[in-house]
């Protein structure tokens, strides 16, 4: 039964904003192509494991996917699906990476083998990170005084093009292909027996936890250094991506395919909180949706039914 669905990432939801505001020719823009691809294609990659995971007997498991928490120490982390039961709990990592891979468990490491003798490249310590987790969901655990569940990691190959080499007993335990996640699972089920936590508090577990959830935060202009009038502003017609669109009483008209729209703004609002703030005034709306006076801004504001606070001239609206 799935308690919470999955979700983008609020760095991933700021790059697919920047990939729309900021322009081509700026040069910080392949540092953000590139990191954009990383994470929509490591979205992807947790996208397709659900639908192995939906494969599970639907009573078996409680499934909270994008779920970040705090731990005792105030150290967050970040599970990209957690399976709760009445006798113990999987925490589920998806890796989309392509290519020939090896776990270096003496080395810590993850390895991908480059093509025609090109070497090594080395991708990190995924093992090491869902120690972490295990170790952070424990301690979390022990902080809201339930039961010391038993908790199993799997680590899950996304990629179709992945290759896993040099396997050992003992990884062939922590890594699987998405494709026989169920298969793992239904081991890791037959190895835990014992009910450690009751159904209604596993509920309650699970209600907590969402409570708790916490969404990540980036401030993207200043981890790249961007100022906010270098991005593009305006609102980005669906249909041909030209912009400015044009306010037309109750529309959006397009000067160059000349299409219509009354919901392009939305886009454009969301991309302004993504990546310029929470807030926004009489004065900012009007600059970064091209609109033409003050009064025009100020109805269109109301029709937001946006909360705000400060008079009229003052007035910051709550996005």
């Amino acid at each position: 039964m799935i308690k919470k669905q999955r979700e983008k990432s609020h760095r991933l939801l700021t790059h697919e904003a920047a990939m729309r505001r900021v322009p081509k020719t700026h040069p910080k823009n392949p540092l953000l192509e590139n990191e954009y691809g990383r994470l929509h294609y490591g979205h992807k990659g947790e996208e397709a494991m659900d639908y192995f995971l939906s494969f599970l007997p639907e009573n078996n498991y409680l499934i909270l996917n994008s779920l970040r928490l705090e731990d005792p120490k105030g150290r967050y982390f970040q599970m990209d699906t957690l399976l709760l039961s009445p006798t113990h709990c999987i925490i589920v990592d998806s890796k989309y990476i392509q290519g020939t891979l090896e776990f270096d468990e003496p080395a810590n490491q993850l390895l991908r083998h480059l093509p025609n003798n090109g070497g090594v490249e080395k991708l990190g310590d995924p093992l090491s990170q869902m120690a972490r987790q295990r170790y952070q969901l424990a301690l979390w655990l022990e902080k809201y005084n339930f039961p010391p569940i038993p908790i199993a990691s799997l680590i899950a190959l996304t990629h179709t093009s992945a290759t896993l080499i040099k396997t050992t007993p003992s990884i062939r335990k922590k890594v699987t292909f998405h494709t026989n996640l169920p298969n793992r699972i239904k081991e890791i089920n037959g190895l835990h027996n014992a009910e450690q936590i009751s159904m209604k508090e596993l509920h309650k577990l699970s209600r907590l936890m969402i409570k708790k959830h916490t969404r990540d935060e980036f401030n993207l202009l200043d981890f790249y250094k961007i100022e906010a009038q270098e991005l593009i502003t305006g609102v980005i017609c669906p249909s041909c991506t030209n912009t400015p669109m044009k306010k037309r009483r109750l529309t959006w008209g397009c000067q160059k395919c000349g299409s219509y729209s009354i919901t392009a703004h939305f886009e454009a609002v969301s991309d302004y909180k993504l990546l310029l703030g929470d807030t926004i005034t009489n004065k900012d709306i009007r600059w970064f949706l091209h609109l033409g006076s003050s009064s025009i801004t100020s109805k269109y504001l109301s029709s937001l039914n946006l909360k705000f606070e400060g008079n009229y001239k003052n007035r910051k609206y709550f996005l």
